[in-house]
């Protein structure tokens, strides 16, 4: 596990679900700036963050950390 793969399972399961940075960003009160750095492995992202991300996009924690062999659709 990278952290480039954990920031791609985050913008493959926030595409699935139609979700812009933006939108993900207010539901985590995050910035968009920082869902950008954290999708694409620039910056990591902490526990309590994974954990509203993970609730914003109907997953587990370990789907995002590790992806899901199923569609995220």
């Amino acid at each position: 596990m990278s952290w480039e793969d954990v920031g791609k399972n985050i913008r493959l399961r926030r595409i699935a679900k139609r979700m812009s940075q933006k939108q993900l960003a207010k539901k985590v009160a995050v910035s968009a700036t920082m869902v950008s750095y954290i999708e694409t492995g620039v910056k990591s992202v902490s526990v309590k963050t994974l954990y509203l991300m993970s609730k914003a996009l109907d997953c587990t924690t370990d789907e995002l950390l590790k992806g899901n062999e199923k569609s995220v659709v």
